[in-house]
C-alpha cells in the first residue's frame, strides 16, 4: 500500500461531484468503509449515492484518508492537480516565517511532516572548497605536522574529492573507501581515513557540528588487516529487494548496479545519449586518474523493461519537471537542458534511501550499495568468467583495453565482452 492521500496537498475543488461520488462508492464497496466511519448517517450517504445531495469537501476529505495516492490516480484517471502555488507565494511564506516565530514553527512542522526525509538528506552533504583545503593545511602546519605528511594528506584527499565531485556524504565516503579496500589499497586507506577525520574535525566541526557528526562517524580510521566482512546478499534476496522497491526509478537504479557492477555514483554521470539501445550497452567513458569505466551491457530482458517501463516514466517526469523549472526562473535554460538529458534525473539521495529501506526489510540489516558491485564480481567469477573480463567490465582494465574501448564505437573486443556478459550476467530484474 502506498502513501495515503492528504487532502491538504491536493486541489480538491477541482474534483467534480461525479468523481466524489465515485470515491465514496469505492471506499464503501471495495474498502469496507461504513457511513459512521465517514461521520455521516446512512440516510445522507443514500441521498449522496443517488445524486440527491452533493459530496461536501469535508466528507470528501474523510473518504480520501482511506485511499492511497495510487488508488486515487486510478479512480480519477490521473493524479489530482496540486494546490496552485507560485514562486511568489513561496517567497512570501519564507519572508513571513523569518519575521513571525509562530508562523516559522508552523512552516517547520509542515516541512518535517511532508518533506522531512528530503530536508534531512540535504543536510548530510558538505561541498568542500579549495579554501577549506588551504585552511586545513595552515591549521595543521601550526600544529607542527610535517610537510611530507601534509603532502600525503592533501594528495589522497584531492583524489577522493575529485571522484566525489567535491561533495562529501556519508554514503559517498563509505562507498569510496569500500572500493579502495576491494582493490587492496590498505596503505592509501590508512592515510586517507586519517586525513579525512582530521579535515572534518579541523574545518567542518566549528562550522556545522551536526553535519560534522554525521560525516565523522560514517567511517572508521582504517588499520590494515581489519577483517569485518559482511556476507553478500544472494541472488534471490536481490530479486526480493527489486520486487519490493517502491518506484520505477529506484528499480532501474538498483537493477543497473546489480546487473552491471557499476560504481554507485556512475549511473548519475550518464546522459540519455549514453544508452545504446541497438547494442544493449551504456557508454560510461568516465576517466579519472584512478578509475576507468568504459562500458556496461544490459540483458535483453532488462533492456526491454527499460524501453517499455523506465524510459516512458522518465520522459513523462522530465517533461513535467522541465515546465516547473522553466516557470520558476531559478534555473538557466542551459541548466534545465542538462538536467533533461540525464539518464537518471531523479534525486540520488531518495533512490539510495528507497533501496536501503527495502533491503533492510529483506536482509534484516543495514545495506551498502557498494555490495552490489562486489556481488557482480563474485557472481561472474563463480560462473567461470575470467578475472580479466570481469575487471574490464567493471572499469579496472589495463591501458591497452582502455584504448580499444574508448577509440572504437564497436570493436571485436566489445562483442567478445558482450558475449561473456550475456551468457553469465546475474538476472535480478524482469
Amino acid at each position: 500500500m502506498g502513501v495515503m492521500v492528504d487532502c491538504e496537498l491536493i486541489n480538491i475543488e477541482k474534483i467534480s461531484n461525479e468523481e466524489r461520488v465515485k470515491i465514496i462508492n469505492y471506499v464503501m464497496e471495495k474498502k469496507g468503509v461504513r457511513a459512521r466511519d465517514l461521520g455521516v448517517t446512512l440516510n445522507l450517504i443514500s441521498m449522496i449515492r443517488s445524486g440527491k445531495r452533493r459530496v461536501t469537501e469535508d466528507l470528501l476529505c474523510r473518504a480520501l484518508k482511506f485511499l492511497s495516492n495510487e488508488e486515487l490516480a486510478k479512480l480519477l484517471g490521473q493524479i489530482p492537480e496540486l494546490e496552485p502555488a507560485s514562486i511568489g507565494d513561496l517567497v512570501k511564506v519564507i519572508a513571513r516565517a523569518r519575521a513571525d516565530p509562530e508562523y516559522r514553527d508552523l512552516l517547520l512542522s509542515y516541512l518535517d511532516r511532508y518533506l522531512g526525509d528530503y530536508v534531512r538528506s540535504m543536510g548530510n552533504k558538505w561541498a568542500v572548497t579549495e579554501q577549506d583545503l588551504e585552511d586545513f593545511v595552515k591549521a595543521k602546519r601550526l600544529e607542527g605536522v610535517t610537510e611530507k605528511t601534509l603532502r600525503n594528506y592533501v594528495h589522497y584527499l584531492r583524489e577522493m574529492l575529485a571522484e566525489l565531485n567535491w561533495v562529501l556524504t556519508p554514503d559517498g565516503i563509505r562507498e569510496y573507501l569500500a572500493e579502495l579496500k576491494e582493490e587492496g589499497e590498505e596503505h592509501v586507506l590508512h592515510h586517507l581515513t586519517t586525513a579525512l577525520k582530521s579535515l572534518l574535525k579541523t574545518i567542518l566541526e566549528p562550522k556545522d557540528p551536526y553535519l560534522f557528526g554525521l560525516l565523522y562517524h560514517a567511517f572508521k580510521t582504517y588499520r590494515a588487516r581489519s577483517n569485518n566482512r559482511v556476507r553478500l546478499p544472494s541472488i534471490d534476496q536481490l530479486r526480493q529487494i527489486w520486487q519490493s522497491l517502491p518506484t520505477i526509478e529506484s528499480k532501474f537504479y538498483f537493477a543497473l548496479l546489480a546487473e552491471t557492477g557499476l560504481r554507485p555514483g556512475e549511473p548519475f554521470l550518464l546522459s540519455i545519449d549514453d544508452l545504446d539501445v541497438e547494442h544493449g550497452m551504456l557508454r560510461v567513458s568516465k576517466i579519472t586518474p584512478t578509475k576507468r569505466s568504459f562500458i556496461a551491457f544490459m540483458r535483453p530482458e532488462f533492456l526491454d523493461w527499460v524501453k517499455q517501463v523506465y524510459l516512458p516514466h522518465r520522459e513523462a517526469w522530465v517533461e513535467g519537471m522541465a515546465k516547473a523549472w522553466e516557470a520558476s526562473n531559478f534555473f538557466s535554460q542551459d541548466v534545465v537542458e542538462k538536467a533533461k538529458l540525464r539518464l537518471i534525473p531523479f534525486d540520488q539521495s531518495r533512490l539510495r534511501r528507497e533501496i536501503k529501506d527495502a533491503a533492510r526489510q529483506v536482509l534484516g540489516r543495514e545495506f551498502e550499495l557498494y555490495e552490489l558491485r562486489k556481488f557482480f564480481a563474485t557472481w561472474m567469477i563463480s560462473q567461470g568468467v575470467p578475472e580479466s573480463i570481469v575487471n574490464t567490465l567493471q572499469g579496472r582494465a589495463p591501458p591497452s583495453e582502455f584504448r580499444v574501448l574508448i577509440e572504437h564505437y564497436w570493436s571485436p573486443r566489445h562483442e567478445e565482452l558482450r558475449q561473456w556478459y550475456l551468457k553469465y550476467a546475474p538476472r535480478v530484474c524482469c
